[in-house]
């Protein structure tokens, strides 16, 4: 909020609570530009002078919320928590951890530099991904949006699904009838939108010539990484991002623009599907010798499969077991008692909030304490052996005989 709209009700309070992020985007001039400086800046916005920017600067009291919800994959949250948020959030790992949920689709066409400013076979590639996924009886209920870096590309999308949809009337109505209907918006008016689906089209790309430059519209500027920071953390399920620039096509030493690198980084990530290995966290597994690796040693040794300290935050599931017949996924998350419920603040994040959010991802939960682990290994090894078992056959009545060791 501008500070000047923000005086006049503070002044009126006793105290003020000031809430906002400010890794973020700040209020702009989007919605105030005239339509002619809209098509000269292709949709450009000027930052605002802002209440929260100015509180922080004047050191008064804050606090952070750390915990993490609208992600429902960590792959989905963990570039922008390593790049702006120095790994603080803490977010919550899937039993799907093993396959990110951010992808990457790179289409070979022009960027009309001189032209219409905009990518006509990206767009097509985007509004494609829309109309399969809308016949797809398995993704058909799932809400989209698509987030693009200029004006130009987002009228093009427009334009393009606008077409496609004369040929699928039951498309268009059933897009109409939708609880989130299909939006597409620029980097400059999506902030507080979410989707179960972000598609992300770059745009950007060579010109007739093959020839690439940086001028990536409002990433250039200031605050252009704010800008891609809140494009990147618009999905609750699955994000793809479209783009007709491959990582090493971006010679970023050009460049001063933190969110120029902070793109090439993300199109990086997006197509290796991981982060660069952490050594601070790389340190602090080496040489440990706690519970859930002791357990893990023993579900190996009975043919199993299994991963300690899950998760790309600071929280982690303390073991999870991979499952055979899809090992992309986790059959059975193990709780030992390990740092994450040390780190706690409270008994109702430790025994109920945790374990709640867990089983809200769709993990299965099987405590193991560390007192009964040390009184009696074998019987305890048995109870999870026997949890395996019911959830491979798909019938707690039944046992599925595992490997021998």
């Amino acid at each position: 909020m501008p500070t000047a709209e923000s005086v006049g009700a503070m002044a009126r309070g006793r105290e003020v609570v000031i809430v906002g992020d400010p890794k973020q985007l700040p209020p702009t001039t989007f919605f105030s530009t005239s339509g002619k400086n809209e098509e000269e800046e292709d949709g450009i916005a000027e930052d605002l002078d802002n209440i929260l920017e100015d509180a922080l600067a004047l050191s008064m009291p804050e606090t952070s919320l750390l915990w993490h919800y609208r992600s429902r994959h960590e792959s989905l949250i963990a570039y922008s928590n390593r790049t702006y948020y120095e790994n603080s959030l803490y977010t919550y790992p899937s039993p799907q951890e093993l396959k990110s949920k951010v992808s990457y689709e790179y289409v070979e066409a022009t960027y009309g530099r001189g032209g219409t400013r905009s990518n006509k076979k990206e767009a097509e590639a985007v509004v494609h991904e829309i109309m399969e996924r809308l016949k797809d009886e398995k993704r058909m209920n799932d809400s989209i949006g698509v987030v693009t870096f200029s004006m130009a590309q987002k009228d093009m999308i427009e334009d393009t699904l606008q077409e496609a949809l004369i040929a699928y009337p039951e498309i268009e109505e059933k897009i109409m009838k939708m609880e989130e209907p299909v939006f597409v918006k620029n980097l400059e008016n999506v902030q507080g939108d979410e989707r179960d689906v972000i598609l992300f089209s770059i745009g950007y790309g060579p010109d007739e010539e093959g020839k690439i430059t940086l001028n990536f519209g409002p990433l250039n500027r200031e605050n252009g990484w704010k800008r891609l920071n809140v494009a990147i953390t618009r999905s609750k399920k699955e994000m793809k991002i479209f783009t007709s620039i491959k990582p090493e096509h971006m010679d970023t030493s050009k460049t001063s623009s933190q969110g120029i690198h902070d793109l090439k980084g993300f199109l990086e990530y997006a197509r290796r599907g991981s982060l660069p290995v952490d050594l601070e966290e790389v340190r602090s597994m080496t040489d440990k010798n706690t519970l859930s690796d002791a357990i893990r040693k023993e579900l190996e040794a009975s043919g199993l499969k299994a991963d300690t300290r899950v998760g790309a935050s600071k929280y982690k599931v303390d073991l999870a077991v991979v499952d055979e017949r899809n090992p992309s996924e986790y059959l059975l998350g193990i709780l030992c008692h390990g740092e994450s419920y040390r780190n706690a603040r409270s008994a109702r994040d430790r025994d109920i909030l945790q374990e709640s959010v867990l089983k809200g991802l769709g993990w299965k939960i099987l405590h193991v304490y560390p007192m009964d682990w040390m009184e009696n290994r074998e019987k305890e090894m048995d109870r999870i052996l026997g949890k395996v078992r019911s959830l491979l056959s798909g019938n707690p009545g039944e046992e599925k005989t595992l490997p021998e060791p």
